[in-house]
């Protein structure tokens, strides 16, 4: 854009002038400009050296006053219009919309680090003095103060108006309140306050925090008057109260003064409630806000809280989804689930005969009011029961009543009215301790109701609550684009100083070096020569470069060292090792020490002959491979130790101990020698010497006691193994990148942390009574200190809240919310989720994909490429028979071959990398890009690619292709897919069509190797016998590939599958049932055999038992065979035989390869697997660390006394294990140990895993916190700071490595992404799926529908239907009925557990009249709309829910008398849908809607998966456990019993919920069980049973650490990254393109300018249309460039038509962001679409184009100005000619005096006409048209200063001849 005239310049540059040039008042000011706003303005480049900075003072604010005047005046002139002229055919303009358009330089923002151009010129004598505005885009008054803080310059801003009203900037007091407020000493003193401040706060009951309190406020008063004199109050911008955080500020001071107020005025308050009005103890808490104050303070804080804020609005509309669905869960709850938890046992009423005094009601009232009548369970908590079928029932003698006492967990839990039932929804949405209500509904309403929790837990909290990790992830991701993105232009920049830095450095080196060769007679040290005949010189300049980034510098004492050390042997060549390049010439020594050394050591070069000698030793290779072994044989060491370990054993560890120490000293020793100041240099070597150092420490102090916390050190040899371990180095790195980002967060986090605690602490402190709690005692989370507080605090974070909300509740009524809700939704949503966020975009980062030096992993792969040498000849045997590269579970086993022989160059290696296996030692050859440690899954793809590429090949050449072709293909194939198409290259329907047109092909029977030397098989083929054999196989092979075998054996699996289900514990009652399972048993057996023996012979052995797929087969039916062996030889009753039958649990597994959207899903499993495994070792060396401290800590510390109730004994009454055991005999007391502990490190895993998990922690963090010695009885708290050792484990063993298994697996995603050419979704979709999935997306860019159109009024009928149709489709119809939704929503809440008749009746009626407003809208749309109205899905919708609420009403009445009223409540859930209503009217909520219906497909095949897992784990679980003792938490519900309970109990467990409880009951040994017989259940005697029913501990500790982790982090996780995927997909779909949405918007504003639907508006209307839009569509007026430069079609009549604007704002759009082939599609699509929907644009002619247009008006007006300039200049040309004449006339004429005068009166004239023309005609202004003859101005002397209003001005011609009236006036 070009700018033209004055005042386009002056517009913008004020208080200085752009050019530099020396204004009036001869200042020179500025040329600086912010890079962002440079434009190619005429005469910008000359740049000047003036100062840049001017003191703001009177002259600088009326400078500003008049470039505001200036700007006004030339808006004016052009009426807000650009103006533009024509260039050689092109527009130009004067102005840039854009640049008017800005409002300030992003760069130069208030509380910015001042740029790097204006800081070099910046002088620090102006630190904190009011300073002219540097942002030239800023039009209001402002002025800015440049002050350091933390090293770095910011800027501050404050308005330049009056402060308070009278103080100016230059104000000296004014000043100085800037200069203080802008100071860095300030903030400082300010900051200290507050930390002052919160300690004081954190110790509420001291008595001299109330005084502090004094100190503190007058402090931040000051603060406060400080910030108000420089910044004056709120009018303006840039005032004290237009930032947020002084408001908070404000707010504080205020409720402060007022609390000491009501403390002066009210009576002395003894600090309880005492009836006192008002309770100053809330408005103290606002205190808790000044820690906020430091966020802004701090300047990182601001940006983090800056990302979280931003996210907040996207999380504002999932946090409104949220509470919209918790408002549906609630009122299903509501209406369904109302009074059932009440529901009891109680005992059988005995016989009563009535008497005078008590009738027979008031003794049945009162036995039931009777808790001691209710039945308690071992708990003593009072059982729920149900009278539904198959809902829990009652012992025998009592019977299960409605309505007896309170609900559960003290009357908490119910959904009696709505907010308990948005309580308890909002409960299971987190799943905390979810399980409770679980159960008792299922126990109170029978196990249908599985179905709520399923739809409750799967969507809402899994796809709700990590809705909310996408979107903080999401912002987080953009926040840290940005922030890379200025990082790497500063980057740039610097990196270009270097540059210039360097070449003048170098010019002056050549120019140095020119001089000296000059001097050739100088002295040549003869040093020299040796370095230079050293190899050296060639890599010398890499080397120099290399030294000076490293920052170190070469000495120059060489010389010295070689004249020193001359002896009469020539001297050694010595080089610095700086410039070793590694491969010396012989008798060259390396000098790594310091410059010094040289200088003061005589024997200087033996030791240097010394230490090379030892750098030779350290750094070969076995040096390395002895010292990892080491480490590794260290660890197992360490990990021995357990409780009451043999004293040989200790004896033995402690040896250890002391040998790996000093095998560790001399390793650090050794390479200190040999690397001499470089040891230094690498963090690993100062690793180690700490580790060495406190080892000896630890020795010296082994005997104190307290000091094991040195040991503990020891323990950090474990991450050692990282120096040689790639995937733990990279994961490590990870950790610690992060860890600097978190640096800002977890401050915020503390912060949040603090002030809930405080809140707590000042809230809830007294409330922890004794008498609140009855018999159970205070709990021990409470808010009585301020370090219980902070644990209580953290407890939530982790997600566990809603127990210690009840005991809160129990303590402090409602109030408690207040404190744990906003903690819940703060901490553990959005500060935990950018936790999370930090680490996945670690993942994402250039620490994962860095090049790590990986000089370690090669000198391991050198040791064991020797190892391997010396034993050549076995592995030559092992090179003769390469593996074939299969992708499955199978890659595990070679992973572990690959483990032990280790490495084979030329082929294992490069296929332990295709396959994603990665070694225990991380070792990779050859392949630079590979040995990064994720990268080995990714290679793996590269098979599938070539794979797929090779099935679209063989599909293209399949017409002419012969047989033998097809078999090449088919075994080049096989190198990356099997028999089952187990690539992912593969798509499902690829295989389909595979299947019908590929020609059999018959492989090998045997592998090559079997057959390639023996002359038997060379004759087989050509054989008679060898062709009926191949025709036999061949025959086979059509079978065994047709689809009917196939579908036919997944029939067969299906059914022996569900076979299964019924062998629970219940059999034995059905003898029928139970042969029947026998015989179909056998016949499956050998159904399966038959099936397997057909593949042998079609398939051949080596094809056979090289798929995955069929092995997992070949087991199955083995296992089928020995189990059928086994009960035929009668040993059902020996374990391994029924471990046996318990393995055919595993049968659903071979539908996995014949049913493909399941194949599909499990591919993308096996891909992650190899990454996952590495991760989870990984963890469990980071667990390891922390369970062998746990052993050092607590092992031992858990055994406690118990009495015969199983309580715990107090210390005062039971000391120790020795009075326990004494008191055995008489008391019947125990000395137990907790089954979860810390006695050995396997225990101590999986005590850490109840950790991780978050279920069953509570028990283990309680008995060590009670822990005290060995032997000794627990007391309560007496180790409280364990709980530490428990918050470093979640933080750094749970939250940073299960999380990272979510990065890993998310990584593996979008490493699929990029291999496929799709989305990431596609591996988990068949064809059929994918084409749904696409079909949607498109829905997202469809035209909307065309307006129904009105009925046109000709008669009655009609004109109702037009009446009807205008009530239909107006949008306060719409609102109306939007308000009636949620009045009957109100209603809905309304309803409650006992409501009396009264409300009960009002409510029933207005459910009808709701109904029959319903019922009325959809009567009114389908007459106004007609058949239209079922073309829209939400209609439909409403129909559906109208027809509903009648029917359930006429049946609500119908069927009261017939049916139990529960039945009746699931009518009346249907009026729920109504609410759903409202998603029609949310865009928001539609948007993350849509994003699930996306991901449906993908969530049903992962459903699918987890079911079938289920399915497994609940027929294994039922073998197993089935027969266990009934005790809590198993009852008649929760169980192993039968497949029904199983599988309930297992959908619970698939959160983990309550799986600890699970476990203990599966530790059950003798006494308390019987190992020999079990219990038939209903009384059907007793049985003999190998394990009785006691558990088994080591099969349920497997079972359920197992499926924990395949289903809660595997599977689960799945899930997760299949949402944020989906959810990304959507978002970025908004952020790019156009919506749906906007469509229909835009639309809706055409009309307003099309009321008739022609389809066309005028020309002149278009920029208000378009500025009426709202964004992406539309553009802000003034839009006059914009529009112009869409060139759109202008037709007959100035009109523009519909398509042409829309299609051009979607160009607009799209245009904005790279042109993908994606966006020119949707274009080509919109095309088509709308020339189909608009014939008329297809009819009319394009008569101009609004660029056309523009022009024309501009030529217009360039023409009209020449025009007017040329007839103006010709005029004046007669004027002067006639002059002329006339003088000469009148100079011939006598009357000289006349002369004179006419003369004079001519001279006047033309004078002013000529001034008046030169002031005003500007050729190229344009002019308006003006009749000249009403110009009759005089023209004074100030006027010619004066700008005209571009008119031109010319005399009229006649008065010059008043006499001569003949002479006619000219005319233009």
């Amino acid at each position: 854009m070009e700018m033209k005239g004055k005042d386009g310049d002056k517009n913008h540059l004020s208080p200085f002038d752009q050019n530099g040039t020396q204004g009036k008042d001869g200042r020179i000011s500025p040329s600086w400009r912010p890079s962002s706003a440079k434009s190619s303005r005429v005469g910008d480049e000359e740049e000047d050296t003036g100062p840049r900075f001017r003191l703001y003072d009177k002259r600088s604010w009326e400078d500003q006053v008049q470039k505001e005047k200036d700007a006004q005046r030339k808006l004016d002139k052009n009426n807000g219009k650009a103006v533009a002229h024509l260039v050689d055919g092109e527009l130009k303009f004067e102005d840039d919309e854009e640049e008017a358009k800005k409002t300030r330089d992003p760069t130069l923002q208030e509380g910015n680090i001042l740029p790097d151009e204006l800081s070099e010129v910046f002088t620090v004598d102006y630190y904190g003095k009011p300073l002219e505005e540097i942002d030239k885009y800023i039009k209001d008054k402002t002025f800015v103060a440049i002050a350091p803080r933390f090293s770095n310059k910011y800027i501050h801003r404050f308005t330049a108006t009056k402060a308070l009203g009278c103080l100016t900037p230059w104000n000296p007091v004014r000043k100085l309140a800037v200069y203080i407020a802008t100071n860095q000493f300030f903030d400082y003193l300010v900051i200290l306050t507050i930390l002052c401040n919160c300690v004081f706060l954190a110790m509420p009951d001291d008595p001299a925090s109330e005084t502090a309190e004094y100190v503190f406020l007058g402090i931040y008063t000051m603060e406060c008057i400080v910030k108000l004199t420089a910044r004056g109050l709120i009018i303006n911008k840039f005032t004290y109260l237009r930032d947020p955080w002084n408001w908070l500020d404000f707010i504080v001071i205020i409720s402060a003064y007022v609390t000491i107020v009501i403390d002066f005025t009210s009576a002395p308050s003894t600090g309880e409630e005492d009836g006192s009005v008002f309770n100053p103890q809330m408005l103290r808490t606002f205190r808790v806000l000044r820690a906020l104050k430091t966020v802004s303070i701090v300047p990182g804080l601001k940006t983090i809280v800056g990302a979280l804020l931003r996210a907040f609005k996207l999380l504002f509309e999932v946090i409104i989804l949220t509470t919209f669905c918790l408002m549906i869960f609630a009122l299903f709850g509501l209406q369904v689930y109302v009074g059932i938890l009440r529901q009891k046992c109680v005992a059988n009423v005995p016989e009563y005969n009535a008497t005078p005094s008590k009738s027979y009601l008031a003794f049945y009232d009162e036995w039931m009011k009777n808790d001691a009548n209710w039945y308690q369970d071992g708990e003593g908590e009072y059982l729920i029961c149900g009278n539904a079928s198959a809902a829990g029932s009652c012992p025998s003698g009592y019977t299960c009543m409605p309505d007896i006492g309170e609900n559960p967990n003290f009357g908490y839990t119910s959904f009696d009215h709505f907010g308990w039932a948005m309580l308890t929804s909002f409960q299971l949405i987190t799943l905390d301790f979810w399980e409770d209500t679980y159960n008792k509904v299922i126990r109170a309403m029978g196990p249908w109701n599985v179905l709520f929790f399923v739809i409750v837990v799967f969507f809402g909290s899994f796809y709700l609550i990590n809705l909310m990790l996408a979107v903080v992830a999401m912002s987080y991701e953009e926040e840290a684009v940005n922030t890379n993105r200025e990082k790497e232009e500063k980057e740039r920049k610097e990196a270009a100083k270097d540059k210039a830095k360097k070449e003048a450095a170098a010019d002056k080196a050549q120019a140095d070096k020119e001089a000296a060769t000059k001097e050739t007679t100088k002295w040549k040290p003869p040093k020299e020569d040796g370095k230079q005949s050293n190899g050296t010189n060639n890599n010398k300049d890499s080397k120099d470069s290399k030294v000076s980034s490293s920052g170190i510098h070469l000495g120059d004492n060489d010389g010295d060292i070689s004249t020193k050390t001359k002896s009469s042997k020539p001297p050694p060549k010595i080089i610095k090792g700086e410039e070793s390049t590694g491969r010396n010439e012989p008798g060259t020594l390396v000098d790594r020490n310091h410059a010094c050394m040289g200088k003061c050591c005589y024997c200087f070069i033996p030791w240097l002959r010394l230490q090379n000698l030892v750098f030779i030793f350290v750094s070969d290779p076995f040096f390395d491979l002895f010292i990892t072994l080491c480490i590794g044989v260290n660890t197992i060491f360490m990990g021995l130790e357990y409780h009451n370990m043999p004293d040989q054993l200790v004896t033995a560890t402690t040896v250890a101990n002391i040998v790996f120490t000093v095998i560790f000293t001399l390793e650090a020793v050794l390479k200190l020698t040999a690397f001499g100041k470089f040891y230094f240099s690498n963090g690993w070597n100062n690793f180690d010497l700490v580790i060495v150092a406190a080892s000896w420490i630890d020795f010296a102090l082994a005997d104190l006691d307290g000091v094991s916390v040195i040991r503990t050190f020891r323990l950090l040899r474990v991450f050692k193994l990282a120096q040689s371990w790639k995937t733990m180095r990279v994961l490590l790195s990870i950790i610690m990148s992060t860890l600097g980002a978190l640096g800002n967060l977890t401050v915020i986090l503390v912060i949040i942390i603090y002030i809930f605690a405080v809140i707590g602490l000042q809230l809830f402190r007294k409330s922890y009574t004794e008498d609140k709690f009855g018999g159970d005692g205070v709990p021990r989370w409470n808010f009585n200190s301020f370090f219980h507080a902070l644990m209580l605090i953290f407890r939530i974070l982790c997600g566990e809240w809603i127990e210690e909300l009840w005991n809160c509740m129990r303590a402090a009524d409602e109030l408690c919310m207040v404190v744990f809700l906003p903690t819940l939704v703060f901490g553990y949503f959005i500060v935990l989720n950018l936790f999370l966020a930090l680490l996945l975009n670690a993942f994402g980062s250039e620490s994962l994909k860095g090049s790590d030096d990986n000089e370690e992993d090669d000198k391991l792969a050198l040791a064991f490429g020797r190892i391997k040498q010396f034993c050549c000849c076995c592995c030559n045997r092992f090179k003769k028979t390469p593996r074939t590269a299969s992708v499955g579970p199978d890659d595990l086993d070679e992973e572990k071959q690959i483990g032990m022989t280790d490495l084979d160059n030329d082929t294992k290696d490069k296929k332990a990398l295709a396959n994603g296996t990665l070694k225990a030692n991380g070792i990779n050859h050859d392949k630079g890009e590979v040995d990064k440690a994720f990268d080995a899954k990714r290679d793996k793809f590269s098979d599938f690619d070539a794979a797929r590429k090779a099935s679209k090949a063989k599909d293209s050449t399949a017409s002419n292709a012969g047989s033998t072709s097809k078999a090449g293909e088919t075994k080049d194939k096989k190198d990356g897919k099997d028999k089952d198409g187990m690539t992912l290259g593969d798509e499902a329907n690829d295989m389909d069509d595979d299947d019908e047109n590929k020609e059999t092909v018959v492989e090998d029977c045997l592998p090559g190797f079997c057959m390639k030397n023996h002359a038997l098989w060379s004759d087989f083929d050509e054989s008679n016998f060898g062709k009926k054999w191949y025709k036999l196989r061949y025959t086979m092979c059509k079978i065994v590939e047709h689809k009917a075998f196939e579908y036919s054996i997944l029939v067969c699996i299906a059914l022996s599958s569900m076979s299964l289900a019924f062998e629970d514990v219940y059999l034995y009652t059905r003898p029928e049932l139970e042969a029947a399972l026998y015989y179909s048993n056998i016949v499956f057996a050998v159904l399966f055999t038959i099936e397997m023996l057909m593949k042998w012979v079609a398939l051949g052995f080596k094809k056979y038992f090289t798929s995955f797929w069929t092995i997992l087969d070949f087991f199955i039916v083995v296992i089928s065979l020995a189990s059928l062996i086994a009960d035929a030889a009668g040993g059902e009753d020996i374990s391994a035989f029924r471990s046996l039958r318990t393995l055919r649990a595993f049968r659903p597994l071979r539908a996995i390869s014949r049913w493909q959207s399941m194949r599909i899903v499990v591919n993308a499993l096996m891909l992650a697997i190899p990454a996952i495994l590495n991760v989870l070792v990984v963890c469990m060396v980071f667990w390891l660390i922390f369970s062998i401290m746990g052993v050092q800590f607590l092992s031992g510390r858990f055994y406690k006394c118990k009495d015969a109730s199983g309580e715990v004994l107090l210390p005062s009454v039971v000391a120790n294990k020795t009075q326990c055991l004494a008191m055995a005999a008489t008391h019947n007391y125990t000395w137990v140990n907790s089954n979860i502990n810390f006695d050995n490190v396997l225990s101590g895993y999986l005590a850490l895993f109840q950790v991780a998990t978050y279920e069953g922690w509570m028990e283990v963090m309680d008995d060590a916190v009670d822990s005290t010695e060995v032997d000794q009885q627990p007391s309560f708290e007496n180790n409280l700071y364990m709980y530490l050792y428990f918050v470093a484990f979640i933080i750094f063993g749970s939250f940073f490595t299960l999380n990272l298994i979510i990065g890993v697996i998310i990584d593996n995603f979008n490493a699929l992404k990029k291999k496929y050419d799709g989305s990431a979704l596609d591996m988990f979709l068949t064809q059929g799926q994918k084409n749904y999935m696409n079909t949607l997306k498109k829905l997202g860019s469809k035209k909307p529908q065309k307006t129904i159109k009105r009925p046109k009024a000709r008669g009655c009928l009609a004109a109702c239907q037009a009446v009807f149709y205008d009530v239909a489709v107006s949008t306060k119809f719409d609102l109306c009925i939007v308000i009636v939704i949620f009045m009957n929503m109100i209603a809905m809440a309304v309803d409650h557990y006992k409501m009396t008749e009264y409300v009960s009746n009002i409510l029933d009626i207005l459910n009808i009249l709701f109904t029959t407003i319903f019922t009325l809208e959809s009567v009114i749309k389908i007459i106004g709309l007609r058949h239209h109205y079922f073309r829209q899905p939400w209609n439909v919708f409403d129909f559906v829910v109208v027809v509903v609420s009648l029917v359930s009403i006429i049946l609500e009445d119908l069927l009261a008398s017939i049916f139990n009223p529960t039945l009746l409540r699931v009518f009346r859930v249907f009026r729920i849908g109504r609410v759903l209503r409202l998603i029609k009217a949310a865009k928001g909520i539609r948007k993350l809607l849509f994003a699930l219906i996306i991901s449906l497909p993908a969530l049903i095949n992962i459903g699918a998966l987890l079911c079938l897992i289920m399915y497994i784990y609940a027929i294994i679980g039922m073998s197993l456990f089935g027969n266990m003792k009934i005790e809590l938490p198993l009852d008649d519900t929760v169980n192993f019993q039968t497949f029904a309970s199983s599988f309930v109990l297992l959908l619970r467990l698939s959160t983990s919920a309550g799986w600890n409880d699970i476990l203990e009951t599966m530790f059950l040994q003798p006494p308390d069980c019987d190992p020999d017989y079990a219990t038939r259940p209903e009384g059907g005697g007793k049985f003999k049973y190998s394990t009785g029913d006691c558990g088994s501990p080591a099969f349920g500790v497997f079972y359920m650490v197992s499926y924990i982790l395949i289903i809660f982090l595997v599977v689960i996780n799945m899930y997760i990254a299949i949402i944020l995927e989906n959810f990304n997909q959507a978002h970025e779909a908004e952020e790019v393109g156009i919506t749906e949405d906007d469509f229909d918007e835009f639309y809706v504003v055409w009309e307003k300018y099309d009321p008739l639907a022609t389809q066309f508006i005028k020309y002149e209307h278009l920029s208000h249309f378009v500025g009426d839009l709202d964004p992406p569509l539309g553009i802000p007026r003034p839009n006059e460039i914009a529009l112009v430069a869409f060139d759109l079609p202008i037709v007959e009549g100035d009109k523009i038509h519909c398509l042409d604007v829309l299609i051009a704002l979607c160009k607009n759009v799209l245009g904005r962001v790279e042109e993908t082939e994606e966006f020119k599609e949707l274009k080509s699509q919109m095309e088509e679409k709308f020339q189909e929907t608009f014939p008329t644009r297809v009819n009319t002619s394009k008569t101009s184009s609004t660029m056309q247009k523009k022009k024309e008006d501009v030529a217009a007006k360039t023409l009209q100005n020449a025009w007017r300039t040329f007839k103006t200049q010709k005029q004046l040309r007669n004027l002067t000619k006639m002059a002329m004449q006339k003088a000469e006339a009148d100079e011939n004429e006598k009357n000289s005096k006349t002369r004179g005068a006419s003369l004079a009166n001519l001279g006047k004239r033309l004078n002013s006409a000529l001034s008046n023309f030169f002031s005003s005609s500007r050729p190229s202004s344009a002019t308006s048209r003006h009749s000249i003859k009403s110009q009759t101005t005089v023209t004074t002397p100030g006027n010619s200063q004066r700008k005209s209003k571009s008119t031109l001005q010319v005399p009229a011609v006649g008065p010059i001849y008043p006499a001569k009236g003949s002479d006619k006036e000219l005319e233009l």
